[in-house]
Parts: structure tokens; sequence; C-alpha cells
């Protein structure tokens, strides 16, 4: 049914759109964080850190390289303003926190006191859950620091995740990693120690000049040092600065694989570790549990076809969702800072909400390779001709309370949650691949 990889992967929805003083609805999502949530909402609180060490030349993310380590200070205590602000919206003051996820950037640059600081101001402004997850994003040089890991267990963090990427040396010196596989060894090393309920690496495939091999010795590698999950993620080259594309061009580094080659990888990745003992339990994510973490599940909207599940963001470029709309705080982490220190809320932009919010929940059921069919009103977001071309073309099959993607249909399920856009939401998608197609080297923090 497709024959054209889509080069994007969506993990928020809907899209967003406009800047905030520019949306025809913003008096209406202002409104919505005075407003009471149902008991039954449940609710992640996203906390980005927007600072790494160094530049990693494929990141799409909202990143900032600042060696005055006095601004991670100030950008601590701007981020403990923001808790305590959004922590008095009637919206938070009535949400259940399920999950809390510490995303970047990489937070671990920040010192133990400052991690410290800001998790403490976390639980004493929200309602948290008893039984909450706290993930706690990093990468190897900091994170393996056994002061941070103790101040990330002292205070509740049970899963930490870091960006592994590959073990091959010549990528990795390509890509400009900066931390080495020795970094990653003391990090896996120091987090068996302290005992953390699950550790989760981010890898990526589809890698200039990457073939089979390379991705068999990952997988290799990554079985040996025995990691309890991992998110494998397909590299789009949107990032890439234009001195890189024009190294491409030039045969200076290795060319993308083609598609085909791609599909060989993730086919590769796929039957590698899930014949070794990890369950395929969304798209992307291999994990030794059955389920995937609490993190991704209420990011998507709550499993499988539901659409309730909302996010509460806080950082500079931390993306929320409440009451039909997504939401981005400042990616200009200095306007943010600026704009929290003057008691503003530093919300950047918006989405418009669905003219069904169900569509919601049927747009991230690729996310989570099946949707349940008590979610009725979602599965009627779905056109009928499309869901048949599905069943017909083997991308999904049918049981008698799902439906669920196949593993031929894997490969795919970009293809497949674009298609799943209310038309609006695909042109504002469309318009967006226009403009990074267009422009080399846009972070575009993650969609």
């Amino acid at each position: 049914m497709y024959t054209s990889y889509f080069p994007l992967t969506y993990y928020f929805y809907p899209l967003l759109e406009l800047e905030l003083k520019a949306h025809p609805d913003q008096a209406r999502f202002a409104s919505s964080f005075e407003k009471s949530v149902d008991k039954s909402t449940e609710t992640l609180l996203y906390v980005h850190i927007p600072y790494c060490q160094d530049m990693c030349r494929f990141c799409p993310f909202h990143v900032r390289v600042d060696k005055d380590l006095s601004v991670y200070e100030r950008y601590t205590n701007a981020l403990c303003l923001d808790i305590v602000n959004t922590s008095r919206k009637p919206r938070a003051e009535s949400s259940l926190i399920k999950a809390i996820y510490f995303g970047g950037g990489s937070p671990s640059v920040l010192s133990p006191q400052q991690i410290a600081k800001i998790l403490s101001t976390i639980k004493t402004n929200f309602n948290i859950s008893d039984d909450v997850e706290i993930s706690f994003e990093g990468e190897p040089k900091t994170l393996g620091d056994p002061y941070r890991l103790e101040v990330l267990k002292e205070h509740g963090v049970g899963r930490i995740s870091f960006g592994l990427q590959t073990y091959d040396e010549n990528l990795r010196t390509i890509f400009n990693i900066a931390a080495t596989l020795q970094d990653i060894e003391t990090l896996r090393r120091n987090s068996q120690e302290f005992r953390f309920d699950e550790v989760n690496v981010d890898m990526m495939y589809n890698l200039p000049g990457q073939d089979i091999n390379h991705v068999r010795n990952d997988i290799r590698r990554f079985l040996q040092d025995d990691f309890d999950s991992v998110d494998y993620y397909n590299l789009h080259y949107f990032a890439f600065p234009p001195k890189f594309v024009r190294e491409m061009d030039e045969g200076k580094v290795p060319p993308k694989p083609s598609d085909d080659i791609m599909i060989a990888l993730f086919e590769e990745i796929k039957s590698g570790l899930t014949s070794n003992g990890y369950n395929n339990v969304a798209d992307q994510v291999y994990s030794k549990k059955e389920k995937v973490c609490e993190y991704f599940r209420l990011l998507w909207g709550g499993g499988s076809g539901d659409h309730s599940a909302e996010t509460l963001a806080v950082g500079s470029s931390a993306r929320g969702y409440i009451d039909g709309f997504s939401y981005m705080k400042y990616g200009n982490v200095n306007k943010y800072m600026e704009s929290v220190e003057a008691g503003d809320d530093a919300i950047e932009k918006i989405s418009s909400r669905l003219s069904k919010p169900e569509n919601r929940g049927a747009v991230l059921f690729p996310k989570f390779l099946q949707i349940d069919k008590q979610h009725e009103l979602a599965l009627n977001t779905i056109s009928p001709k499309l869901l048949a071309d599905w069943l017909s073309s083997g991308l999904i099959f049918e049981e008698s309370n799902t439906f669920k993607v196949s593993e031929k249909g894997k490969v795919w399920t970009n293809n497949m949650t674009v298609d799943l856009f209310e038309a609006a939401q695909r042109d504002v998608g469309d318009r967006a691949v226009i403009a990074l197609s267009n422009k080399a080297g846009t972070r575009t923090g993650n969609f």
C-alpha cells in the first residue's frame, strides 16, 4: 500500500500551529487552566532541561550548549518558579500526577543540588500519585556520576534513560557524540549498583552508511550490556547542519541508506531484540517488561485509542496537552527565563482543537500498535476505506476486541499516523514538512 516512507515521526497531536498571541482560540486555551479536571483524568508532568555539554550533529531538539555554568542556576530558579506557578492553576491543583518525565537536552548536566531542588519543588507543589513513575533523562558523562544517581534514587526516580545511539566508534565521531563507550560502561555499572527499576537507552538506525553488519553489532553489544529497554529511533535528516549535508553530497560523509536498506535494518532490529526476550511494547520501543512505560502511555493519550490523558509542561520548549490543546513553552531559553521571571506563563505556541477530540486516540493508535474496540468514538474518526485498505494490505489485523498493527505494518507506522490526521491537521503537517525540507539544520523540538 505504501511505497515511500513518511520522513517524520509524530509524538504530539494535535500539531502546534500558531503563536499563542496570534491564535484565535487564545482566550479559550487560557481559560482551560482555570478549570478543574475530572478525577479520572490521568496526568503526566513533563519537565524540560534544554542544556547539553556538546551539540550532536543529528539532534533535532531545542538544545543549548552553554559553558558558563552560572546559567544553570538561573535556569533552575526559573524552572522552579514555573513549577510553582503552574501548580497553582486550578487545572493543576485538581490533577493527580501519575508520571513525571525529565527530558532535554540532558537534565543530568545540572548539579546534584540543582536536580534535588527541582525534584523537591515538584513534590512540594503537585498532587503526586503514590505509585508515580519518575523518569530522568541524561547523557552518560554526567548521568553516570554516583552523586547524581544517589540524588535521583533518594528522590524516588525509578527510571533513567540516556542516549547511546550506536556503539560504532566511526559514526559516534561523525555525529560529534562526546560521551565515550567507557562513559556508557561506567553509567551501566553504576546504575546497576543503585538498582533502578529500569535503565533505558535511546538508539538509532538508518544512519549514514549503516548496513546490516553495523546493526547486528549494535544489537550484540546492547544484549551484552543487558539494558532493560530501548527506544530504537529511525534517524531523520532534517536537523543536520548545511555543512554536514554538503559533506554527504560531496562523499566526505557516507550517504543516507535507501528505503529498502532502512526497512531491512528495521527488520533486523525487530527480530534481533524480540528473539532475545525483548517485547515490542510500542512503536519503536522494546522492553523486558510487557507494557510500555507510563511516560509514553500518558504522553500518547492513555493507551490503545484513549485520548483523555493530559500533560502539564514546565521548562523551556516543554510541550503539554490540556483540554484538547497542545502547547509549547518558549523554545528560546532566554526568552523563557525572562517570561517566567516576569510572572508570565511563558507559553509560545498552541494548536487548534480537533473537530472530534477522539481523533487523538485514533492518531496515536499506531504508537500502541493496537486500538481497542471499546474506544468506539476514536474508531469512528477513521475512514472505513482506510481501515479496509490496511486490512487488505496486511498492515493491520482484527481480533475480537482490537485492531492490531501487523509485523508488516510496523515499518509503516509513520505513514499510518499521518493518514489518521483530520484534514486541517494534515495541512499543518504538510506545511511543516515543506518548511523543514527547504532549510537544513532546523531544530524543531520533537513533533
